[in-house]
């Protein structure tokens, strides 16, 4: 077929004669939309508070470019699953928001027979101020959210009754999880009884998760996160505030855990030939400026390296998990077999650095007899045993002086104050710069007289 071409010439006469094209139209503004679970009506338009939908099936199927957003009313209480598809994201500069309007409490989205009461699997997503499940009856059946997609924001929620509060898929990066309450999500997946069932069910309980993070250089801060706990037939009892499972390069700081099993466990899955189920591996998570007290909490840290005891033993299957980084946390834990720090399966430097931590734990302050000094510095630690290859370089075996009525700061007189080195933050966990007293004190808070 002969190819029409046409040249400079021709087309500046096209122009002078006004035949050029027309521009092309401008792009609408995204839309926002409202969602009303008493007074909406799905065959509105949806565009306004008093053309509200009712349904969050209706704002299931609108189409959401970047900048677009669901307002859901405050007071509202909605039985479905919230979706934000893969094909709907926003970008940095105009990510879709979900936030509530109105008065009063807020919105609920409750549990329906769906895995999660809210799925993200689109990217540049904000959510703030909504409460994510209930708990008892109309819970969420597996978690709260579950986030597929990357760069996604929740914000001020407040989540309760999962299995898990919030889930980051092993496909999700750049994840923040920043100033919401986590309450309760306390509800096992999997609870198997190995005794009824056979061996091969022991040691597969899980659940009871604050946050599980399979993905990737997430950010979890400035959260609290109380009662991930549960009866446990494997484990007596199971639960974190912040798990760890596969995901590397967390960065998780700023967070209150009260009441949970454990603050965090981290693990990565290695089949008993040594192959590495995690194809990028475990590594490089960052924790500070934790406070970490209860007197249901039984664990602060757990992590591993590669072999169950020693290297040539067994393979460890949830490790190893190189380069974990725990700094400038505090933990008060008075369970008969409460442990502060654990590193174990023939843990080494390569798997743990702890510096400048506070810790009280009434059965063990650490435990992880392969690492030495060179990864062990300016910590105070106490409780009944202490178990590390060496007593590290400048740290301090007493009583971190925390005060009862004000959970976790310093009392006068701790050999906390003063004792850190680097300064790693800007601000404690009260808000306090970093050095505000002439030094750097070990553990979450600075120390303020008075």
């Amino acid at each position: 077929m002969k190819r029409c071409v046409v040249g400079f010439t021709t087309f500046a006469l096209m122009v002078a004669a006004g035949a050029a094209t027309a521009p092309a139209a401008a792009a609408e503004e995204p839309a926002t939309y409202y969602i009303d679970s008493v007074s909406g009506n799905d065959t509105r338009n949806g565009t306004s508070a008093a053309t509200a939908w009712r349904t969050l099936a209706k704002a299931n199927a609108a189409t959401l470019v970047p900048g677009s957003k669901l307002l859901l009313r405050r007071g509202g209480s909605w039985a479905e699953q919230l979706v934000v598809t893969d094909r709907e994201s926003g970008t940095q500069e105009r990510p879709i928001v979900i936030d509530a309007y109105g008065t009063g409490a807020r919105p609920v989205i409750k549990g329906t027979d769906e895995d999660a009461c809210v799925l993200l699997s689109g990217n540049h997503i904000e959510v703030y101020n909504l409460q994510v499940g209930v708990e008892g009856a109309g819970r969420c059946e597996w978690s709260g959210f579950s986030v597929e997609g990357d760069n996604n924001f929740l914000n001020q929620n407040y989540i309760t009754g999962a299995s898990a509060g919030v889930y980051i898929d092993e496909d999700a990066d750049y994840t923040s999880i920043n100033n919401n309450e986590f309450v309760n999500n306390n509800v096992m997946s999997v609870n198997t009884d190995a005794s009824e069932m056979g061996e091969e069910y022991a040691n597969d309980d899980s659940g009871a998760f604050g946050i599980l993070v399979h993905g990737d250089d997430s950010e979890i801060s400035w959260n609290d996160i109380r009662g991930s706990i549960a009866p446990s037939f494997d484990y007596v009892f199971d639960g974190a505030a912040v798990e760890i499972f596969k995901g590397s390069r967390n960065y998780v700081h700023h967070n209150i855990s009260v009441d949970n099993d454990t603050f965090t466990e981290l693990g990565t899955l290695t089949s008993p030939d040594g192959q590495s189920q995690d194809p990028d591996g475990t590594a490089d998570n960052v924790f500070e400026y934790n406070a970490v007290y209860g007197e249901r909490t039984r664990g602060g840290m757990v992590t591993r390296g590669p072999f169950k005891e020693e290297a040539g033993s067994p393979v460890e299957p949830n490790g190893p998990v190189l380069r974990t980084v725990f700094r400038n946390n505090s933990i008060y834990l008075t369970h008969e077999d409460a442990e502060g720090v654990v590193c174990d399966a023939s843990c080494t430097n390569e798997h743990l650095t702890m510096t400048q931590n506070a810790i009280y734990a009434k059965k063990k302050s650490v435990y992880a007899p392969g690492v030495t000094k060179a990864a062990n510095s300016y910590n105070v630690l106490d409780g009944d045993q202490y178990q590390m290859a060496d007593d590290g370089t400048g740290n301090v075996f007493e009583n971190p002086r925390f005060d009862p009525a004000n959970p976790l700061r310093l009392l006068s007189g701790s050999k906390a104050i003063g004792l850190g080195k680097v300064k790693y933050g800007e601000i404690d966990l009260n808000g306090v710069a970093i050095g505000t007293g002439g030094g750097i004190e070990a553990g979450a808070y600075e120390y303020t007289a008075g």
